[in-house]
């Protein structure tokens, strides 16, 4: 026969064990999910150098081509009421001939400053947009026309020359904290979004996203 004392000690580690319990199984959850998310990085960011690389060679993704972005990141489900986006943009520095075109000075409120000169974008742009701006003056990239063979949810614009030199929408916003141009430097930027609702766990894992970018 047990002991009132062995009782109460058994009593105790019961409560003890409880009490354990609600710390590490939040912890043991967290980190599944931030390992599971790791590694989801580890893959946007392999993707978003190959496309880099592929549209600093002079791959037009706002054509047939987009169908190899698909490709590379179709795990991801690449649509416009998906959780993934891939943003394409061409920046450069605004000079005195886009000051010129804008307003027939040599002079602009844009002249030195980084400008997107191109933007192209394929899945949900609603839920995901460029960290450096939309060089629209609606705030939203237009669908490409004709549609993309292989792809329904693509958007495109270019950057007149008008537009890179005077309007505000033009401007890359926070590029040169990145990289700093000089005159007549064209880059190539490729941003990858992912959001990821089934690795998140309310209050312990925070906001579900994975972004990686890669420049060129």
């Amino acid at each position: 026969m047990r002991s009132p004392r062995r009782r109460r000690q058994s009593g105790a580690t019961i409560i003890e064990f409880s009490l354990s319990l609600a710390f590490l199984v939040p912890l043991l959850i967290g980190t599944l999910v931030f390992g599971f998310r790791l590694v989801q990085a580890q893959q946007v960011d392999q993707i978003t150098r190959d496309l880099a690389h592929m549209y600093s060679r002079g791959i037009e993704f706002n054509t047939s081509a987009a169908s190899e972005a698909v490709s590379l990141a179709g795990q991801f489900g690449l649509s416009s009421t998906g959780n993934a986006a891939l943003v394409f943009s061409t920046i450069t520095l605004a000079t005195t001939a886009d000051c010129q075109a804008f307003n027939s000075t040599a002079s602009c409120p844009n002249l030195g400053q980084p400008v997107f000169t191109e933007q192209i974008a394929i899945g949900n742009v609603t839920a995901n947009a460029s960290v450096f701006g939309t060089p629209v003056s609606s705030g939203t990239l237009p669908a490409t026309t004709p549609a993309i063979s292989g792809v329904s949810d693509d958007y495109s614009t270019s950057v007149s020359q008008a537009a890179q030199g005077g309007n505000s929408w033009a401007l890359a916003n926070g590029f040169s904290n990145v990289v700093t141009l000089t005159s007549g430097q064209i880059v190539y930027v490729v941003e990858m979004f992912d959001h990821t609702p089934a690795l998140s766990v309310a209050g312990i894992t925070g906001a579900p996203l994975v972004y990686a970018r890669a420049i060129f």
